[in-house]
């Protein structure tokens, strides 16, 4: 493999921010990776218009919990923008504190539209998207909100996928299946590896033992020399639901694997399940 070619570039960090403890996740996780990479970050507000036009309604109302104390207020549009100019605020200082703490170069901006396509257009003049998996989910388990969905499907460039209480750490864990995509997550995750312990499990996903022993060859050969701790596991003919369980009994604390190495529906289900940062690298 040609080193050279696979290497994943990331000199811009686009962090989707919002109010919610999955974002601070993302932040916490940018910075991390832009202090490795001597990258900058760009931190993004949208003022969700489909909340400003729901404001409008004489029908919407505002609910407060917890339950069973649960009261309905009236959504006033004045309220619905100072909270936004609120919540942006809060998000340019928590932004500012970290990357100065870090010496990073940083820009913030605040723009207004619907969430996802803002996110997305943005993610367009950066090199990885950070952002929370969901914004404020109200169950305990975890799945994915209509942005993250968007950013996994669509995102032009590497995604990076987090949720609260989360942060990259060891185990690394990645797929592998010989593609120029897996290449390059390979390259991120040797990084990640070394940047957090040295341990590295590579999920290595064929069809045949003879094709997962060539893909074993060649992330070896890539490996050699590197002070790694690395472990490879074959995964024949694998579905999303033993992908899931690998990952899961890995205990990863960040699961790098290439956008493309499942179906878009697969990929989703994935993501859905797993509990770990995950980056999906294009």
């Amino acid at each position: 493999m040609s080193e050279q070619n696979d290497e994943l570039t990331i000199q811009r960090i686009l962090v989707a921010m919002d109010a919610s403890r999955h974002s601070l996740a993302a932040l916490e996780a940018a910075v991390e990776l832009a202090t490795d990479l001597d990258a900058e970050l760009q931190g993004l507000f949208v003022e969700d218009v489909n909340l400003l036009r729901l404001a409008r309604l004489p029908v919407a109302r505002e609910v407060s919990y917890p339950y069973p104390y649960a009261a309905a207020a009236r959504i006033e549009r004045a309220r619905m923008e100072r909270q936004l100019r609120a919540q942006a605020a809060q998000a340019r200082q928590a932004l500012a504190t970290a990357c100065e703490r870090q010496q990073i170069k940083w820009s913030f901006r605040v723009v207004r539209g619907e969430v996802a396509p803002e996110v997305l257009a943005a993610a367009l003049g950066a090199d990885l998207l950070s952002l929370g998996k969901a914004s404020r989910p109200l169950t305990q388990r975890v799945r994915m909100g209509s942005t993250a969905r968007a950013a996994a499907a669509q995102a032009p460039h590497s995604v990076l996928l987090l949720q609260r209480d989360a942060d990259i750490g060891p185990p690394v864990v990645m797929t592998y299946d010989g593609s120029s995509t897996a290449r390059r997550a390979m390259a991120m995750a040797e990084r990640l590896a070394q940047e957090s312990g040295g341990y590295l499990t590579v999920l290595i996903l064929a069809h045949t033992p003879e094709a997962a022993q060539r893909l074993q060859t060649q992330t070896t050969d890539w490996l050699h020399g590197r002070e790694l701790v690395v472990r490879h596991r074959w995964l024949i003919n694998a579905g999303v639901a033993t992908l899931t369980h690998e990952v899961r009994a890995e205990g990863s604390g960040v699961l790098v694997l290439s956008a493309a190495i499942l179906p878009p529906e697969a990929l989703q289900t994935l993501l859905d399940e797993v509990d770990c940062p995950v980056l999906l690298v294009r």
